[in-house]
């Protein structure tokens, strides 16, 4: 086992599984990135811990867990298996109108199997809401059950997270790039304004299904003076989008160390960095 006690980020990109290990204080720097390969998609683990599919990937959290001395595992959750919205903050404050909101939103849950975050927004007079499936979150952290803290994070989280430190100012959208869904989610001078996400069968329909979701969502249409992109096929995603989005803005996508702010030991990986991108951030320490 490694000296120092570590942080882990994870994300799961079907059949991979992407990881980060940093030391406790870090929040630029990461001991190793790396990348497991699986012969079946890694959500169908995540859905049944139970399987043959769950018992491989908890054996590779348990070598990590014996390779590393580790405080924390921080995990992506798919942003499709959570419900995304922004309410009035009087919403928020009124207990029984804000689970009156959850209830509709959630139709036929029960309320135990309902998680529940809310995060700050730049208008104060919004929050934004989470909400996800207990059970399936539990799901998640049964695969570590060694570590102080556990816990997931989703797509817009991560942008906060590399904003709060890479500090890139001005105004930015971070695109995630998942299969069959991507999540968008917008930051004006380090604070987190708004997030979506858009699922999809054949990518061909993004770019109308981008323009649908952009005649509710304003912020969409606004101007982001950088368009940033990580996860599976970004390049694929990005020129489908390039003539919907603001065409001032520049578009980057996140499959470098330099492009991240992050110095490793390691320069050269034999996978796409653009998806270990949540997993680096997750890994540090920026609480």
């Amino acid at each position: 086992m490694e000296g120092g006690v570590s942080n882990l980020g994870v994300c799961f990109f079907g059949g991979r599984m992407l990881y980060s290990v940093a030391e406790k204080g870090e929040t630029h720097s990461v001991q190793r990135i790396g990348s497991y390969e699986f012969s079946f998609d890694v959500m169908d683990a995540l859905l049944d811990p139970g399987s043959d599919a769950g018992t491989q990937l908890k054996a590779v959290f348990k070598d990590l867990e014996d390779e590393f001395s580790l405080e924390s595992i921080r995990m992506l959750s798919y942003p499709a298996h959570e419900c995304w919205t922004a309410l009035p903050k009087v919403v928020f404050d009124d207990s029984e109108e804000r689970e009156q909101h959850i209830a509709i939103l959630m139709k036929g849950v029960p309320r135990e199997d309902i998680e529940v975050t809310w995060h700050a927004v730049s208008k104060t007079q919004f929050k934004f809401l989470c909400l996800r499936r207990a059970h399936l979150m539990n799901n998640y952290r049964t695969f570590s059950d060694q570590v102080a803290i556990n816990e997931c994070c989703s797509d817009f989280e991560i942008g906060g997270i590399w904003s709060s430190y890479h500090r890139p100012g001005g105004s930015f959208l971070l695109i995630g790039c998942h299969k069959n869904t991507v999540s968008i989610s917008s930051y004006l001078l380090g604070s987190f304004r708004a997030a979506t996400y858009i699922s999809y069968e054949d990518p061909e329909d993004l770019p109308y299904l981008w323009l649908q979701h952009a005649e509710h969502s304003s912020w969409l249409r606004g101007l982001h003076e950088h368009i940033y992109y990580f996860g599976e096929d970004c390049h694929d995603i990005a020129l489908r989008l390039r003539s919907f989005i603001d065409h001032s803005s520049s578009q980057i996508i996140l499959n470098s160390l330099e492009s991240m702010g992050i110095d490793a030991e390691e320069e050269t990986y034999g996978f796409d960095l653009a998806s270990a991108f949540p997993a680096i951030m997750m890994s540090l320490d920026f609480d």
